[in-house]
Order: C-alpha cells, then sequence, then structure tokens
C-alpha cells in the first residue's frame, strides 16, 4: 500500500473485503455510537486518513496524552502534543493493511 493515497488504499480495502471498523466491533457484538453501515466493506478515505494519522502506527511510542487535575479528579483531559513524550522509532511502523487485519478482522 506505499506510494497510495487514502482513495486507492480504501479502494483496495474493499476489493479485499476487510471490515470497516464499525462492521467489525458490530459483528464482535461491542457497542459503538455509529449505526450499523449498509456495506460492511464500505471504506471511505477519511477512515484511512485517520488511521493514518495515529502516531502510534508510525512507529512512535506516545506518553502523557491524557492527564487528570488531580487524583480525586477521575476526569481524564487531553494533554496538548507540546506536553506528549513522544519517542519516535521505538518500534516497526504498521502498514495500513497489516492494521487493518489485526484489528478489524
Amino acid at each position: 500500500m506505499e506510494g497510495r493515497g487514502p482513495q486507492q488504499i480504501a479502494n483496495q480495502l474493499r476489493a479485499d473485503k476487510v471490515l470497516t471498523p464499525t462492521a467489525y466491533k458490530k459483528q464482535q457484538g461491542r457497542s459503538t455510537p455509529n449505526p450499523t453501515p449498509e456495506n460492511p466493506y464500505g471504506w471511505q478515505d477519511s477512515s484511512v486518513v485517520k488511521i493514518l494519522e495515529r502516531r502510534e502506527y508510525t512507529g512512535c511510542t506516545v506518553n502523557f496524552k491524557t492527564y487528570t487535575n488531580s487524583i480525586w479528579d477521575k476526569k481524564q483531559r487531553e494533554n496538548p502534543v507540546e506536553k506528549q513524550a513522544i519517542f519516535p522509532g521505538t518500534h516497526e511502523r504498521y502498514h495500513l493493511k497489516m492494521i487493518c487485519l489485526r484489528r478489524f478482522r
């Protein structure tokens, strides 16, 4: 999938009959706020972009993504990127198809 754009990757995932994340969760009996898709293999290029933009899939370890104000405050808050600890090259970069096959099948 190297060198392909999000639309081309989405087309390939549809052709390979890889379930979308929502369809996979529904198939596994897990709850999701999204409605059941009409086409369980209907990948959108926006879904591909969201997956590709996750730093964890680029070979980086990301720590301190969330924080709490105190030990009594149980609400998790998003930490800005500049306060996160990012360690590049700590593991092998994932390829989108490998992510989808491991995570969504």
